[in-house]
């Protein structure tokens, strides 16, 4: 079986994408599989899935088409096997405000949101593009003005209520939650972009010390909303703690793998190896 790991793209994620594909590349291929790397440009998305020769698209892309469906969609064409989330899946996730709806439908709580700049009635709030991830243009608002500024340079912003708590994220592998990790960001209020992908910018604390029933609320509202959007292989479902209540921010079907992502972190509860996670994921899509 040949596998090409496909990372890159055109989204605010891409080099984040690379460092996660060439993570699952050298464990591919550590472990013997038959896998080489395949980067795709911004102006080249689609030959690419055309012209190469393989068995298995390892999907590694995080935002932009690698995550939103199109891709996935040009590989049902094609009849080819890839890894993650189906088209549907792929579209409905990435889109923050839709996927809110359908959790707070099976009784999740969700931030509140807000349709308009005049209706907002509290701060702060968070000003964020809708189908973005890795923190990438989030803002924190405390007043109109902020806001007005934020919405003006955010593509397709989502204004949502600011809930500060304690930061929650839980892994999902083929149906089953992982575990939660607590995440604490060392030198900022908020998980941002540096916090996630700069080496130390967050202690990561697996398993999360909380009370057990929030614990297990986490663990099951990640499981809910996985198997509701009808994701497949891993996802990973953030979540703020507040006030003995967790609230759902977002889901995410291609989540990082790079050397400080939480994925591989969450694994180790459950006795897995970054390997381990990188094989399961091959013999889950390759049947």
């Amino acid at each position: 079986m040949k596998i090409a790991v496909f990372m890159g793209g055109e989204s605010s994620e891409k080099e984040v994408s690379l460092r996660s594909g060439n993570a699952v590349l050298k464990s591919l291929q550590k472990q013997g599989y038959d896998a080489y790397g395949i980067e795709l440009k911004e102006n080249n998305q689609i030959l690419p899935f055309l012209e190469n020769e393989y068995d298995l698209a390892y999907l590694v892309l995080h935002g932009g088409n690698g995550e939103n469906g199109k891709l996935q969609a040009i590989l049902d064409i094609l009849g080819k096997k890839y890894t993650g989330s189906g088209v549907l899946a792929s579209a409905i996730s990435m889109d923050k405000k839709r996927t809110k709806m359908i959790a707070e439908s099976i009784g999740i709580k969700v931030p509140r949101t807000f349709d308009k700049i005049e209706s907002i009635n509290t701060f702060p709030v968070i000003v964020k593009p809708v189908d973005e991830g890795s923190s990438v243009g989030l803002h924190v608002c405390n007043n109109i003005e902020e806001v007005k500024k934020a919405v003006n340079v955010v593509r397709n912003p989502i204004i949502e209520e600011y809930i500060k708590g304690e930061e929650l994220t839980v892994g999902v592998m083929n149906d089953r939650a992982l575990g939660v990790l607590r995440i604490i960001p060392k030198a900022a209020d908020i998980y941002d972009y540096d916090s996630k992908y700069k080496i130390g910018g967050s202690i990561h604390e697996y398993p999360a010390r909380i009370d057990n029933k929030l614990y297990k609320k986490a663990m099951k509202y990640a499981e809910d909303i996985h198997i509701e959007l009808g994701m497949k292989g891993i996802s990973r479902s953030d979540f703020i703690m507040k006030d003995d209540e967790i609230y759902f921010l977002e889901v995410n079907s291609s989540p990082g793998m790079t050397e400080t992502s939480l994925i591989p972190d969450l694994a180790t509860l459950q006795g897995y190896t970054f390997d381990d996670v990188v094989r399961i994921v091959v013999e889950t899509f390759s049947k």
